[in-house]
């Protein structure tokens, strides 16, 4: 049998599914899939299709997952999973997120998931996180500190 680690805000979600005491995760998960799949199955052709090319102003500009995600590594000390920032992304922007931002694309993954990996990708062009990082690791850098402290209207670290 495989095991998953799920964030406490997925298993949280999960949670609220469980219809008895009997219920474990794999049961409400399986639910869920037979659910999702009966809807597939019952779903308008035209729903199905990949989601067409958003229009301007359809999705959450990728400058605004940028303060965020370096307050996160802020508050983790630097550094953290990508992973683990991107899971508590969501309840930082998750108010802000269009609907388009939503949709998920034809590799499987949410849209704005996607877009916050490419946040991430220009921020390291641009040295606000670092390009040293192990894989998989996301790391502020001093620039990014500087970024942050401008974009809360504060001084620099070392000014404080």
């Amino acid at each position: 049998m495989r095991s998953i680690d799920l964030s406490n805000p997925v298993y949280q979600r999960l949670l609220q599914h469980a219809e008895s005491f009997e219920d474990t995760p794999e049961s409400v998960i399986m639910r869920l899939l037979d659910q999702a799949e009966q809807h597939e199955a019952s779903a308008p052709p035209n729903k199905l299709k990949k989601p067409s090319r958003p229009a301007d102003g359809e999705l959450l500009p990728e400058s605004e997952y940028w303060v965020p995600i370096l307050e996160l590594l802020d508050e983790a000390k630097g550094r953290a999973r990508g992973r683990d920032v991107i899971n508590a992304l969501e309840n930082r922007i998750g108010p802000k997120l269009t609907e388009r931002d939503h949709d998920i694309l034809e590799m499987g993954e949410v849209r704005w998931r996607n877009r916050a990996r490419f946040a991430r990708l220009r921020m390291k062009e641009l040295g606000l996180v670092s390009n040293e990082s192990p894989r998989g690791i996301w790391e502020i850098t001093e620039k990014g500190y500087g970024f942050l402290a401008a974009a809360r209207g504060q001084p620099p670290r070392g000014e404080r």
